[in-house]
């Protein structure tokens, strides 16, 4: 007869949660892992695969769960797993905001439909650009990458009352690549349109009688599709890179790798 003493269960509870919180942060943030076609059945099942095979391999301090430093020590895992998924995350925001400039660049920015990523609705443009990322992001095996750099991050931030600032403030500086990566990744065509709706307006101007809705709007249309259409091999090579940059800044930051 197994005799389960009432100390050894809860503390391997206790173990199987403070693994799983972190793992839950990144999952509830990181692309892919996040979209609204995984469902929650899947992300519990996959969390506390993980956890069980790395309770054998973790250990964790003994604090009270139900104290205030029990409380403390389960925001520090569940925010340093919301980081890692967060570096990944900024990457599909800034191709999504690049998305909507070129979109209302080329008169597309009506033109919505639900983005499975999200959930929400999303110009066409940024649907297409960011589906490409995701097929992009799985090609590169970023999925295994995410699992790999949380499982790291026990060795580098193991499970303990002690809180790293500096790594959680040059995340947060972090986002404000988003800004300058939409920008630059959606300049080459912005600037053709602009270029093509000032051509437009000057036509306009030498021959008025032309109507400017049955010309221009198509043409600014044709022109962005276009140049879509030339520009996507680069656009899925800055991709990938973008996808690489940002498993460097995982590693240089959260598992502290050179």
């Amino acid at each position: 007869m197994i005799v389960l003493e009432e100390s050894a269960v809860f503390e391997k509870m206790w173990l199987l949660i403070l693994i799983s919180v972190r793992m839950t942060g990144m999952l509830l943030i990181a692309p892919f892992f996040s979209a609204s076609a995984i469902s929650t059945p899947i992300r519990v099942t996959l969390t506390i695969t993980l956890a069980f095979l790395l309770s054998n391999y973790i250990s964790v301090p003994s604090v009270d769960m139900f104290s205030l430093m029990g409380a403390i020590l389960l925001a520090r895992e569940v925010l340093i797993g919301v980081m890692i998924g967060l570096i990944y995350q900024l990457i599909f925001a800034a191709i999504a905001m690049a998305g909507e400039q070129i979109a209302f660049s080329m008169g597309l920015g009506f033109a919505s439909i639900i983005d499975p990523q999200t959930g929400s609705q999303s110009p066409v443009i940024t649907q297409f650009l960011s589906i490409l990322l995701v097929l992009i992001f799985l090609s590169v095996e970023g999925h295994h990458l995410l699992i790999q750099h949380v499982v790291l991050s026990y060795i580098s931030l193991p499970i303990e009352l002690k809180f790293d600032t500096d790594i959680f403030l040059n995340i947060s500086r972090s986002a404000a690549l988003i800004f300058s990566i939409a920008i630059i990744f959606a300049m080459p065509i912005i600037v053709a349109l602009f270029c093509s709706n000032l051509l437009i307006g000057l036509l306009t101007r030498v021959a008025p009688q032309m109507n400017i809705f049955s010309v221009g709007f198509p043409l600014t249309i044709l022109i962005g599709l276009a140049l879509l259409l030339v520009l996507m091999p680069s656009m899925s090579d800055s991709l990938s890179v973008l996808i690489e940059n940002a498993a460097a800044t995982t590693r240089k930051l959260i598992l502290g790798e050179v």
